[in-house]
């Protein structure tokens, strides 16, 4: 009697494979909690596509060379069409029966300008990368200076190696070597998932150790201190969002893409449209917060709190204005705006807020990002050696 074969999933893996049948699969996976489901093409044989529980859809080709399986990877369905992953496969597959190995690295003169440009920008741009930006000038600050005329073919880990020191003498942070290093690797991977390149020469290159654990934060008395200097500012529009930013805990960036329809003051919120996550949020707004707000009613002239000089324009970074602030109240050189975010977290201890509360009105992922960010203040640190002094040896009668 033939043994039946037991299904490994509830539905069917092997179908023909169209862009919103595999959409629909997408939402299956995602709804039943799977990790991950490959499916099968019925058309073009030995095409599949790996379904994630993000609802990635990566397609891949599989083949036979010299009687050995290989699979080799397509690209993601977004970052390319279903058809160009086909004619792709199509071609894979050829290149396969006719004796050659697909992926045996192809002689390219490719330079990593074009690579950049062609590809690496190209693919930002599919998945609407909102830090794109900040991509093309680091490109053209330091990794286009350093690579764009070099067939990337040519790019070998000593070359980014030296590039590391390089930039370590120039005085940049780990943090941003780090960055900068990394939009490198991710433009050789797209190198290597076509072929021009075996492996990625930047990875496993030794990089500069990153301790961002901050000793220094600015106490309640400085905040405080902070604010009266802000409160006399000419700057009222740059002043205010200081303030704003310390009394609410909020990111630089929020701030400045808050308008005027992300408030209801009466009910006391603040819409987030997007957060560092991705996903809206809200910050509830106290009375000293609907305060700062309030001031700047008679300056709106666009659809931003804090507009720009121009029409439509929201107001630039204001580092210089901060650093003013902070000469005016007292507070020694080396504070970054970002550090009143701290500030929050940190007064927010000392006022025996739970850690908890603190983490949901910061927006932080978990309690222990909050943890980072709050510091003890002199004086609890004080009360608590006092306490615990008093239960080791308790006054004498």
């Amino acid at each position: 009697m033939p043994t039946i074969r037991k299904r490994k999933y509830p539905f069917p893996t092997a179908f023909a494979f169209t862009k919103s049948r595999l959409l629909e699969e997408a939402e299956r996976v995602k709804a039943l909690g799977l990790d991950q489901v490959e499916f099968s093409c019925t058309v073009h044989r030995g095409m599949r596509a790996v379904i994630y529980a993000s609802g990635r859809i990566k397609l891949y080709t599989r083949y036979s060379y010299r009687k050995r399986p290989y699979r080799i990877p397509l690209g993601e369905l977004g970052l390319l069409t279903l058809e160009q992953a086909r004619v792709l496969h199509q071609r894979y597959r050829l290149q396969a029966s006719q004796g050659e190995d697909p992926k045996a690295p192809k002689v390219s003169n490719l330079t990593y300008r074009e690579l950049h440009e062609a590809h690496y920008v190209v693919q930002c741009r599919a998945r609407q990368k909102k830090t794109l930006h900040t991509d093309l000038s680091r490109h053209a600050n330091w990794l286009g200076p350093e690579f764009d005329d070099m067939p990337v073919a040519a790019i070998t880990k000593t070359h980014v190696s030296r590039f590391v020191l390089k930039m370590q003498e120039a005085g940049l942070a780990p943090a941003t070597i780090r960055t900068i290093v990394g939009q490198l690797k991710t433009t050789l991977d797209i190198a290597v998932e076509l072929g021009i390149v075996p492996r990625n020469v930047a990875k496993g290159v030794r990089l500069p150790r990153v301790d961002n654990r901050r000793t220094e934060f600015l106490e309640v008395p400085q905040v405080a201190a902070f604010m009266a200097a802000a409160q006399a500012s000419p700057q009222v529009v740059g002043s205010r969002m200081l303030m704003l930013m310390a009394l609410t805990g909020a990111r630089l960036g929020e701030a400045r893409a808050l308008q005027w329809r992300h408030l209801d003051l009466t009910a006391g919120t603040w819409f987030l449209p997007t957060q560092k996550s991705g996903r809206p949020g809200v910050i509830h707004l106290s009375e000293p917060a609907k305060a700062v707000i309030r001031e700047l009613l008679p300056y709106r002239r666009n659809d931003y709190v804090f507009p720009g000089e121009r029409d439509n324009e929201q107001l630039a970074r204001p580092i210089r204005l901060f650093k003013k602030l902070c000469q005016q109240a007292g507070i020694p050189e080396g504070y970054r705006i970002h550090d009143l975010r701290h500030a929050w977290c940190s007064a927010g201890v000392y006022a025996g807020i739970p850690l908890e509360v603190l983490s949901q009105g910061a927006r932080h992922s978990s309690p222990v990002v909050t943890r980072i960010y709050s510091h003890a203040h002199a004086a609890s640190l004080v009360a608590a050696q006092a306490t615990i002094g008093a239960l080791f040896m308790p006054a004498q009668p």
